[in-house]
């Protein structure tokens, strides 16, 4: 009987470090060739951040894209009075729009 679970633990221990595929049509990761931020570039966490201070409202949604060979990250943001509004952040210059 233990001789059977061998198998499936060695599985179970080694499911961490397995490669995991992108769903077909997903951006790639940053590592495989996607949207990256550079050293002293902003990270979504910190874009994130920053939206929700200066527009005293909650992120609801947030990826990172490229627009004309620079990362940005859009941000849709919730308020407390229910409004829905997206802000642009330049992850060089953390500039908002």
């Amino acid at each position: 009987m233990r001789v059977a679970w061998l198998p499936v633990l060695a599985l179970l221990l080694a499911a961490p470090v397995l490669p995991v595929a992108a769903a077909p049509g997903s951006p790639l990761p940053p590592d495989r060739g996607g949207p990256r931020a550079l050293a002293g570039d902003l990270t979504l966490d910190q874009a994130v951040k920053r939206a929700e201070k200066r527009y005293e409202a909650r992120a609801v949604k947030a990826e990172e894209r490229r627009e004309g060979g620079r990362l940005v990250y859009h941000i849709r943001l919730l308020s407390d009075d229910g409004r829905v509004f997206d802000v642009t952040v330049d992850a060089a210059t953390g500039h908002m729009e």
